[in-house]
């Protein structure tokens, strides 16, 4: 980490114009409260509050790093009124740090990891996500989670992203598949892991090269073009309206025309609906809390919900006072067809369509990265956009884009001439 620590009043504007470190991360001092800090990385600018424990015994005290947020997603007054909140604490005696470290020499990688995944949980990162990550250090990385993290070599990562590779590939119900994608996913958890360790919790004593880089290590992934375009889409039309399940009729066609994560459509809450606005709030979205945004309805999405609100009612008449998409049990769990009847395209295939489709109908790349709720603050430009201003203007694109579905899957009908799904 580099020497040079300059000291500056942490402000928003002032934390966004410092640039991403271009190799190694560096810091960047508050003026106003001594400990106070921003740590930027190659993407992430973080705050955080550094302090020493007392001496005791004539012995040397340590010193220690408190994380208060990552910006954008937390202001910098929150991040100083927290480290004053701290600060305060330590003198009265009363403060007691969250995340007790391991000896720094001995951390294994299992306790790294569950300090990593304590930090990100604490940051607001999406509950699915942290079971992901669980679910890959439980299978995948097993071996190391009693191991000192300074003594994992850079031979065993590569063996172990061999042995993961060449397991049987399974992809059935209640089974899981290993393969490349599935090799390279555990060593990219490995890399956040160890990184964490030597970043934040500054684990002494590991090598300067991140034994879980990539390098040539990892195997080549190519995009997934599983999205339908405008030719297909009169023959996926005809496919759904063979379902015998209107609820499920809709669901499909809710997740064609707004490009919605399955999670977020299968979990969509009728109290999240705001009529007068035209906009379904998406409260726990990938990447979390902190992430989640109001989606515009266009008029055939807002069709799409009323029919799904009549085949509730009929089918399912208390779950649906809640679900938008009611079950038996509650909502429904899965977007897969199990009877005669089977979809082209499902899930994350129809999220893929609507990138493609909204592509087709002219729609800029910074709208269409807010629709899809995709990130927008590492691009520098982009970062400036208030996206709650841009309502107006994405309503108006989602308008554009289902219209051209609409257009798509019934013909030449306008969007509003809406047929029954």
């Amino acid at each position: 980490m580099s020497t040079a620590t300059p000291r500056i009043l942490l402000t928003d504007a002032a934390v966004r114009r410092e640039p991403f470190a271009l190799d190694k991360p560096r810091i960047v001092r508050d003026s106003k409260v001594a400990g106070l800090h921003v740590w930027i990385g190659k993407r992430k600018k973080t705050f955080r509050y550094q302090y020493e424990t007392p001496r005791l015994n004539g012995a040397r005290g340590h010193t220690l790093i408190e994380w208060l947020g990552e910006h954008p997603h937390h202001s910098a007054d929150d991040a100083r009124a927290k480290a004053l909140a701290i600060q305060a604490a330590r003198v009265r005696g009363e403060y007691v740090r969250p995340i007790v470290e391991a000896a720094p020499a001995q951390l294994t990688f299992g306790e790294a990891f569950e300090q990593y995944k304590a930090a990100i949980t604490k940051e607001g990162k999406s509950p699915r996500t942290i079971a992901d990550y669980q679910d890959k250090f439980n299978r995948h990385l097993v071996a190391w989670h009693k191991k000192a993290l300074a003594a994992i070599t850079r031979n065993e990562v590569s063996r172990q992203h061999t042995s993961i590779t060449e397991r049987a590939r399974k992809v059935r119900k209640g089974k899981y598949a290993s393969g490349k994608y599935a090799a390279n996913g555990a060593m990219r958890l490995a890399r956040a892991v160890w990184n964490f360790a030597k970043n934040e919790l500054e684990t002494p004593g590991l090598p300067g090269l991140n034994p879980f880089r990539s390098g040539k290590l990892y195997h080549r992934e190519q995009a997934r073009e599983s999205g339908m375009g405008a030719k297909e889409l009169p023959a996926w039309w005809a496919q759904l309206q063979k379902l015998p399940n209107p609820i499920r009729r809709e669901m499909h066609l809710f997740m064609l025309l707004t490009g919605l994560r399955r999670q977020d459509v299968l979990t969509a809450r009728w109290d999240n609906l705001d009529e007068n606005r035209r906009s379904l709030r998406i409260p726990a979205p990938k990447g979390g809390v902190e992430r989640a945004f109001d989606l515009p309805l266009s008029e055939p999405m807002l069709a799409c919900l009323k029919r799904a609100k009549e085949a509730g009612n009929t089918f399912f008449p208390e779950q649906s006072q809640i679900w938008v998409f009611p079950a038996e049990t509650g909502h429904v769990a899965e977007v897969k067809e199990d009877g005669k009847v089977k979809l082209s395209h499902t899930g994350h295939a129809l999220r893929h369509s609507f990138r493609t489709l909204a592509g087709a109908a002219g729609i800029d790349r910074l709208r269409l990265k807010i629709l899809m709720n995709h990130a927008v603050e590492r691009d520098v430009t982009d970062s400036y956009a208030n996206v709650p201003a841009l309502f107006d203007s994405l309503m108006d694109a989602q308008r554009r884009i289902s219209a051209f579905i609409m257009r798509g899957l019934i013909g030449e009908a306008s969007a509003e001439e809406e047929p029954r799904a």
